[in-house]
């Protein structure tokens, strides 16, 4: 797949802010009506509200970018499924993924493009929930029933999101390690677009 300078930029700034998220979500205190948040975990708290609003801000500018250059960037790989060929060729693919034969799965197949597709619908997702918690939490932390409600999609979505960054990550990993240079091309920053 070919990745301009831009989408390679937006990915490495998703990539950073989502991991540092979902890393300091593990220490972090929640707003809680039944104590208040310990110091340490407090600080940890507001350094992930910052970041997340920095995530937010980081995808909804990917998805402008995305939605503007949809054709341009070919950004409807991410989605095949919408599509009745998207969809048999992503049936394929999960058909050679079941038999094992990973070698023969298209670097930039369908379901390479799925996957991707569903990390920045999941990241969106996130983003957009601690957006909403952000807002509706205020200054005073208070936390309402519809906060409460909300927090809990929030951690319901972050399972995904861990599986999601780890397995990408492995798989990231063994296309580098493969030979591919999958990794380094995706965070290289020096040509204007680069086989991924």
């Amino acid at each position: 797949m070919h990745y301009s300078r831009i989408i390679r930029v937006l990915h490495a700034l998703t990539a950073l802010t989502i991991t540092f998220q979902m890393v300091i979500s593990l220490v972090m205190d929640h707003p809680r009506t039944s104590r208040p948040m310990s110091a340490a975990g407090g600080l940890f708290f507001r350094w992930h509200e910052w970041v997340g609003l920095a995530a937010l801000a980081i995808l909804v500018c990917g998805w402008a970018y995305r939605l503007i250059s949809w054709k341009r960037e070919s950004q409807g790989r991410l989605f095949p499924w919408l599509g009745s060929p998207g969809r048999q060729a992503l049936f394929r693919d999960l058909k050679q993924f079941l038999l094992l034969r990973w070698t023969s799965i298209p670097e930039d197949g369908a379901l390479a493009g799925t996957v991707h597709g569903l990390g920045l619908l999941i990241a969106a997702a996130m983003v957009l929930t601690g957006g909403v918690i952000y807002f509706l939490l205020g200054p005073q932390d208070a936390v309402t029933r519809t906060v409460r409600n909300v927090m809990e999609v929030h951690s319901f979505l972050a399972t995904f999101m861990w599986i999601y960054l780890c397995s990408h990550a492995v798989m990231g990993l063994w296309h580098q390690y493969m030979g591919h240079g999958n990794l380094a091309r995706m965070f290289s920053l020096s040509q204007e677009s680069q086989k991924h």
